[in-house]
């Protein structure tokens, strides 16, 4: 396996890791701001 589909394979395995803790969460929970600087979980 190259690099790049390494990374491309970790990236996705996250980004399922992240849908999966969202997944069942209201909207407002999901946008809620979570640190002083206003960062949520979907960004």
């Amino acid at each position: 396996m190259d690099d790049k589909a390494i990374l491309h394979s970790y990236l996705r395995t996250r980004r399922a890791d992240l849908l999966g803790k969202l997944d069942g969460l209201s909207e407002y929970d999901a946008r809620r701001p979570m640190t002083p600087t206003g960062t949520n979980l979907w960004g």
